[in-house]
């Protein structure tokens, strides 16, 4: 019994897939994300691909879907900034798949993604991203601990304790 025609375009099809797969394309090794920062830090964001023997097209970054910086070797300049609530980025430092979050705070918290494309012919995008947690700097906490420990005025504590020294004796 033969083979019918249909399976058999199938079975090619697949087989087909499975060697393109394989054909040189564009990786991303790795993506440095820190798990988590405390505010204020200078943030590094690391993408680090593999165009193989595809030409670069562009290197996008975003923060919860919204993009914040590209990076277009062929444009003039190849660095472009675009202004989002929540990140600030050191232009003189991020370039290429590096991006440098300055000023950071709570609210920079989020989902960074870097996004990798491939230039004609192939236009080929992958991506991969990471969650970013932000704590608060340890003496801010404790500011806040304190104020909640001790809600009265020093004129407060100052005048409990003359009252104590004066009528408990």
């Amino acid at each position: 019994m033969s083979p019918q025609p249909a399976p058999m375009c199938l079975l090619l099809l697949a087989a087909l897939g499975c060697l393109w797969h394989g054909v040189s394309a564009l990786q991303i090794k790795a993506l440095q994300v820190p798990d988590s920062i405390e505010a204020g830090d200078l943030v590094r964001l690391v993408c680090i691909f593999d165009p193989e023997q595809e030409d670069l097209y562009s290197v996008k970054w975003y923060k919860d879907d919204i993009e914040f910086f590209r990076f277009l070797p062929k444009d003039k300049p190849a660095n472009q900034f675009f202004e989002i609530r929540d990140v600030e980025v050191d232009m003189t430092r991020s370039s290429n798949g590096t991006v440098f979050l300055k000023n950071t705070s709570r609210s920079a918290e989020g989902m960074y993604r870097c996004e990798v494309s491939a230039d004609a012919p192939s236009f080929q995008s992958i991506f991969s991203e990471k969650f970013m947690a932000v704590e608060d700097r340890p003496e801010e906490m404790h500011k806040d601990a304190a104020h909640l420990l001790c809600p009265w005025s020093r004129r407060q504590i100052l005048w409990t304790m003359l009252f104590l020294l004066v009528f408990c004796q």
